[in-house]
C-alpha cells in the first residue's frame, strides 16, 4: 500500500492560501514551515530532500495556523437566538427568525441589516448588542466564501504583475486598467484583483468589467431632420 504524500498536501494547502488571500506565496510557506517547527521553508524542503515527511497533525495544525483563529460553526447561537450561515450565488447570508444579515460577493460590499418578518416583535436585528455580535460572524463567513472565489481563479487574477496588469477571470484578458460597462469607472487592475472583480463604484460583476473603455454607439438625431 503507497503511503499518503503528505508533503504534496501541504504545498497544495500553502499554494491554495496563497490564492486566496492574494498574499506572497513564499511568505505563506514561511508561515506553514514555522507553524510545524521549521525556521523557514527552505529548511523544510532540505529535510523533504532526505526523505522527511509531514504527518497527518502537521498537516492539521498548518491548516489551523493559515485559517487563523477565527472559526464559526454554519448553525449556532447567538444569545438565545439562533442563526444559520449560507452563501447563494456567492453572496453571504447569515439568517434567523426575523432576520437577515446580507454580504454581497465584492469585498467592497457592506453589510445590510434586514427585517424579514415584521410580525415578530422585538427583533434581535434592532438590539445593537446583538448586531455587535452577529456582524463578526458574518464578516467571517463572507471572507471563506471569497477565499473560496480566489482559489477557483487563476493566480494572475488575484495577484497583479510588476506592471500592474491583472488577469480577467473569466477572459483571461491582462490589463492594467479596467472599465465598467455599467458606470463607466475606470479602476486599475490591483483595484480589480481587491475588489474580486466587482467595479468599486457601483459593484458591478466581472461580467460587466472591460480592458477598454465602453462605447456607446451614437444615436442618429432625429428630433431635426427632414420629413
Amino acid at each position: 500500500m503507497t503511503a499518503h504524500d503528505y508533503l504534496k498536501d501541504l504545498k497544495r494547502i500553502a499554494k491554495d492560501c496563497a490564492r486566496a488571500s492574494g498574499a506572497e506565496l513564499h511568505e505563506v510557506q514561511k508561515r506553514a514551515a514555522q507553524a510545524i517547527g521549521f525556521a523557514h521553508w527552505h529548511a523544510l524542503a532540505s529535510k523533504a530532500k532526505i526523505g522527511w515527511q509531514p504527518t497527518a497533525d502537521d498537516i492539521a495544525r498548518v491548516q489551523e495556523v493559515l485559517r487563523g483563529e477565527e472559526s464559526y460553526p454554519d448553525e449556532g447561537l447567538i444569545g438565545q437566538h439562533p442563526y444559520k450561515l449560507d452563501d447563494v450565488l456567492r453572496d453571504t447570508r447569515m439568517r434567523g427568525r426575523g432576520w437577515c444579515i446580507y454580504i454581497g460577493e465584492a469585498p467592497s460590499s457592506k453589510p445590510q441589516l434586514l427585517i424579514t418578518d415584521r410580525r415578530f416583535k422585538n427583533n434581535p436585528i434592532q438590539d445593537p448588542d446583538f448586531v455587535a455580535k452577529a456582524l463578526p460572524i458574518a464578516k467571517w463567513k463572507a471572507k471563506q466564501v471569497r477565499a473560496e472565489i480566489a482559489r477557483d481563479w487563476p493566480r494572475n487574477s488575484t495577484k497583479p504583475d510588476s506592471e500592474g496588469r491583472a488577469m480577467h477571470p473569466l477572459n483571461h484578458v491582462r490589463s492594467d486598467k479596467w472599465y465598467c460597462m455599467h458606470c463607466d469607472g475606470e479602476s486599475s487592475g490591483i483595484q480589480m484583483a481587491h475588489n474580486l472583480w466587482h467595479c468599486p463604484y457601483c459593484g458591478a460583476t466581472p461580467l460587466d468589467m472591460l480592458s477598454e473603455p465602453f462605447l456607446t454607439a451614437e444615436q442618429p438625431d432625429t428630433e431635426n431632420a427632414p420629413a
